[in-house]
């Protein structure tokens, strides 16, 4: 089963790593797409499996989250979705038969 992490918006993830570094490397230039290259790095270092997604939200296409992560993303009754927020703890769920057939086909 695949787990999709449904991140804050990709200006928002951009913004983050941006600050992080800022305050630990100050004056260094980052790249534009840092957050993608952190990410990435850190998938490979990690070993992270090839069923984990990073999703930012203003990704997905519209409606609810789990009918849109399998429309957009191919996600699967039994997928776990964990919801990040800046604001507010992690949750998680798992996405039902219910999701996936009220998805639109993909095109």
């Amino acid at each position: 089963m695949a787990t999709f992490y449904l991140l804050p918006p990709r200006e928002c993830l951009e913004q983050a790593v941006s600050d992080l570094f800022a305050n630990l490397l100050p004056g260094l230039p980052l790249p534009a797409d840092a957050w993608d290259t952190l990410a990435g790095q850190l998938a490979a270092v990690v070993g992270w499996s090839d069923d984990v997604f990073l999703v930012p939200r203003d990704e997905l296409p519209e409606g609810e989250p789990g009918a849109a992560l399998a429309e957009g993303y191919g996600a699967e009754p039994g997928d776990r979705v964990v919801d990040v927020s800046l604001a507010r703890a992690a949750r998680s769920w798992v996405v039902t038969q219910a999701d996936v057939s009220s998805a639109a086909p993909a095109r």
